[in-house]
């Protein structure tokens, strides 16, 4: 069996809240309150005992920043984590190839990735009904092979389904 972790970013925004004409939407960084939440999800990633073997990241700036983040409290090394473009912009198709291509020496993988795509993935590969995976949300699956080349044939089951907000109603409880 392997383990899939679909991980949307972090809360990012401009710098000084508005696009300056020379930045793009790769510059975004993360908000005070991203920190927080990537670092929240981490631990809780930790609790849930799911902290992944590999972490795969898009190299946009609010992306690699959450993987990053998170690669510390889990005391991974920030220079195996492995930067993948296609997770930018990403379709179904770029999640399916990246995944089939991995080996299968890793039983538990993360992708770092952005919205639509990641919500679009995400809900391909199960029933349950995400509609929108929110900042720094975390989808985890239970992948029914030994092999990646057999991923998307194989049988998935979603595992839970995590983010921020979700936490906080949990604690105020």
């Amino acid at each position: 069996m392997k383990t899939l972790l679909l991980i949307r970013h972090a809360k990012a925004d401009w710098p000084e809240g508005k696009a300056p004409a020379h930045a793009t939407d790769r510059d975004r960084p993360l908000t005070t309150r991203g920190e927080a939440d990537a670092v929240q999800m981490a631990h809780r990633i930790q609790q849930l005992k799911a902290v992944p073997e590999l972490l795969i990241s898009s190299p946009v700036l609010r992306a690699a920043t959450t993987a990053r983040m998170m690669a510390r409290e889990w005391q991974y090394p920030e220079e195996a984590i492995q930067w993948q473009p296609r997770l930018y912009q990403a379709d179904l198709t770029d999640f399916i190839e990246t995944i089939t291509n991995l080996p299968d020496t890793y039983k538990s993988i993360a992708l770092f990735s952005h919205n639509p795509g990641i919500t679009l993935f995400a809900n391909a590969l199960t029933t349950y009904n995400l509609q929108h995976i929110p900042t720094c949300g975390v989808v985890a699956f239970h992948v029914q092979t030994t092999d990646w080349a057999r991923f998307w044939q194989a049988e998935k089951k979603l595992w839970f389904f995590e983010y921020p907000e979700k936490l906080q109603q949990q604690s105020r409880v």
